[in-house]
């Protein structure tokens, strides 16, 4: 990947000159690898190579976006000048500006983003990794008897970013990962599940072998599913699934969201919103996160923000420009494409585990739902209602029985977060950025029969 710093730095340095009270430069490239195999045989293979460029100038309060994907200096030269002509024409907002000088930097920690191994590994090898996990999860067992395919993908990407306050940064970041999702069947009725494993580096990838396992465990686990009655019960909630309501409280944290008025957790800040059980946490600078990164989309320096603290809403997490519309400071949380506004998105996410086996929490359980899945469409953000399609496996007598499905899971984000009495030991990063142990929530309303 070529070094655009000083692309970067000498396109700050032409806004200026062309009369920029402030501005930055956000360059992105990436190289993508893709295959999907099924039933054996490849149905997707590509590779791409893409890079952007893209411009932000703010004159008299007022902002303009450009953007290009053509890096040749005449390109650029008239990118600069129509900028400068788009942010004449532009309405003046008074948040508008860049993140505040003091805060940039890059964290001290010494961050494992990038995997140089990961380029030398032959296309073949990658073709051959997904068809084995399909393989191995089609011979799991006799009632596997379709899949829906495997996936092999790896990007390798590099951010750039100089700004008019004279910081110049850039880094590089992969990404790996293998999935697979089966079918099986029994008495006429078809299950489907899934498994995959995601890392930055090509050697900490989970094996083939043992995504394809998981992924035939989980699917005919799914088989001779029934119905429950409409109740009232305690749910044991499996990481997949605690990971999206953290990511769902940290969402609605978010600056824009709370000067929009379109979040539940709007006014809330200081205020006790969760179980004392609940602590969340959205860390940049750990040094071998999923989502890891020196410094965010607008150069503001990478530290760990507490957002939830023993059930207090400890702050909102906002970009430079929800900061300024809220009176606070920036968090660090910045994202971004080089075609678009810098806004609010987090990076490695996580709820802090708590001292229950997941076993015991199972056990403690008379009658209830261990819930695996939810489909997460019928979110009420300002109200935080929800009504959503689950599945899962029944608890009777502190022990999973049978598999259910066709119910929804309904009530409201916050009762949940305050119903959360047990908080399991099994904090894990392996499958993504957002992570959350098992919890107990003392009492859900579940939509069957």
């Amino acid at each position: 990947m070529n070094d655009y710093r000083n692309l970067a730095a000498d396109l700050v340095a032409a806004l200026k000159k062309a009369g920029a009270d402030a501005c930055d430069v956000y360059i992105v490239g990436s190289t993508n690898f893709n295959t999907n195999i099924r039933l054996g045989a490849i149905e997707k293979l590509e590779q791409s190579t893409s890079k952007g460029l893209g411009l932000r100038v703010i004159k008299n309060g007022a902002t303009a976006l450009t953007f290009t994907t053509d890096f040749n200096d005449r390109a650029v030269k008239d990118l600069v000048r129509e900028t400068m002509e788009i942010v004449k024409v532009s309405n003046a907002d008074k948040f508008n500006g860049l993140a505040p000088k003091e805060l940039l930097g890059v964290c001290e920690t010494k961050l494992m983003l990038f995997d140089e191994s990961l380029a030398g590994v032959a296309p073949e090898k990658k073709i051959a990794m997904a068809r084995e996990a399909e393989d191995v999860g089609r011979q799991f067992d006799k009632r596997i008897t379709n899949s829906n395919g495997a996936r092999w993908s790896d990007t390798r990407s590099q951010v750039t970013l100089a700004n008019s306050d004279d910081f110049v940064g850039q880094y590089r970041t992969t990404s790996a990962s293998v999935s697979v999702s089966l079918v099986a069947e029994q008495d006429g009725v078809k299950q489907t599940d899934y498994w995959y494993t995601f890392n930055r580096f090509f050697n900490k990838l989970e094996s083939p072998k043992s995504v394809g396992e998981e992924a035939a465990r989980r699917t005919v686990k799914r088989l001779g599913a029934k119905k429950v009655k409409s109740q009232v019960a305690p749910i044991v909630v499996h990481p997949m699934v605690s990971s999206g309501l953290i990511s769902t409280a940290y969402f609605a944290a978010a600056g824009g969201n709370i000067y929009r008025k379109s979040s539940f957790l709007v006014d809330k800040a200081g205020q006790e919103i969760a179980s004392p059980l609940v602590t969340v946490i959205d860390d940049p600078a750990m040094a071998d996160g999923l989502a890891s990164r020196p410094f965010d989309a607008e150069g503001v320096k990478s530290s760990p923000v507490t957002v939830i603290e023993k059930g207090v809403l400890k702050q909102y997490v906002c970009d430079s420009y929800s900061a300024r519309r809220l009176s606070l400071k920036p968090t660090g949380c910045a994202t971004r494409s080089y075609q678009g506004m810098p806004n609010v998105g987090n990076s490695n996410l996580f709820m802090k585990p708590g001292a229950s086996d997941p076993k015991e929490i199972v056990k403690s359980v008379k009658s209830g739902l261990y819930l695996t899945s939810l489909n997460s469409q019928g979110l009420n953000f300002v109200t935080g209602d929800f009504s959503d399609g689950a599945q899962g496996f029944w608890i009777e007598n502190g022990e999973i029985t049978y598999p259910v499905q066709e119910i929804t899971l309904a009530g409201n984000v916050l009762k949940l977060l305050k119903g959360i009495t047990m908080v399991g030991n099994d904090l894990s990063f392996k499958l993504g950025s957002v992570a959350a142990p098992t919890l107990l929530i003392s009492e859900a309303t579940i939509g069957g029969a």
